[in-house]
C-alpha cells in the first residue's frame, strides 16, 4: 500500500536540485508499535558501531534530536535513557542513467504526407533546438534530431530505529527514507531525509509513503 504526502519545508536549508523551485522525493516505510510519547528519555546512537566516534554522526544525530524533542521526547543527557534511538545513513556510489532527448524545429511547406506550414518537435522536458540531420532537410527539421546526456544517479538511504534500553527489548519503532537523485551530499541530505521520516509521525504502520517536500529556492 502506498500513499502520497505533501509537506511544505519552512526550513532554511540548502536546495539540491537547480532552478528557483524544485523538491525532495522519497520512500518512507514505518513499522511500530510506539506508544504515544509521554516525556520518556531518549539516548541516540549509530547502528553501525563504526561511527561511535563519527562527527558527522554527531551533526546527523543532533538533527533527528530536535525532530524527536518536538514530538515530546526528551534528551537523556548523562542520564539513563528510558528509549534508545538507533540511527544509520548512506548513499551507493551512484548509477550511470543516459537520457535522450528528440527535438528540432524548422519553417517551410511539407510535401506528399507531410502537412503544409510550421511545424516544431519538442523534447520530453519541454526543451527545443534543432540539429542537422542527415535523414531530414535542415530547412523543415528532423524527427531524427536526439541529444544524449548522462549523469549519475545516487542511492540515499537513512534508517531509524527505537526500542527501549532493556536487554532483548523488542523494537518500538522501525523506519527507512529511501530516495535517489544526482546530489551525493549526506550533509544537505540527511536534514530533508530526516523531515521526511518525521512527517506525520510515527505513521500508518506498515506503509510506505511516498513523501514529497517542497523547497522554497532560497
Amino acid at each position: 500500500m502506498k500513499k502520497i504526502v505533501r509537506f511544505i519545508s519552512v526550513a532554511a536549508v540548502a536546495v539540491l536540485l537547480t532552478g528557483c523551485y524544485s523538491t525532495f522525493k522519497s520512500n518512507v516505510s514505518r513499522f511500530h508499535e510506539l506508544p504515544a510519547p509521554k516525556g520518556e528519555t531518549v539516548m541516540i546512537v549509530p547502528l553501525d558501531p563504526a561511527k561511535n566516534t563519527s562527527l558527522e554522526f554527531v551533526s546527523y544525530a543532533n538533527i533527528v534530536g530536535n525532530y524527536l524533542a518536538q514530538q515530546g521526547y526528551v534528551a537523556a543527557g548523562t542520564g539513563t535513557a528510558d528509549l534508545v534511538v538507533e540511527l544509520d545513513y548512506s548513499v551507493d556510489d551512484g548509477k550511470v542513467m543516459t537520457r535522450s532527448y528528440g527535438f528540432g524545429y524548422g519553417y517551410g511547406y511539407g510535401y506528399g504526407s507531410h502537412y503544409f506550414g510550421h511545424h516544431r518537435y519538442f523534447g520530453h522536458f519541454g526543451y527545443f533546438g534543432h540539429y542537422y540531420s542527415p535523414f531530414y532537410s535542415s530547412f523543415y527539421g528532423s524527427p531524427f534530431d536526439r541529444d544524449v546526456r548522462s549523469y549519475v544517479n545516487y542511492t540515499r538511504k537513512m534508517t531509524m530505529v527505537i526500542r527501549p534500553n532493556k536487554e532483548g527489548a523488542k523494537n518500538l519503532f522501525e523506519g527507512t527514507v529511501e530516495s535517489t537523485g544526482r546530489s551525493n551530499n549526506l550533509s544537505k541530505l540527511m536534514p530533508h531525509m530526516t523531515q521526511a521520516l518525521f512527517t506525520n509521525f510515527p505513521g500508518q504502520s506498515g506503509v510506505t509513503d511516498k513523501v514529497v517536500i517542497d523547497l522554497d529556492g532560497k
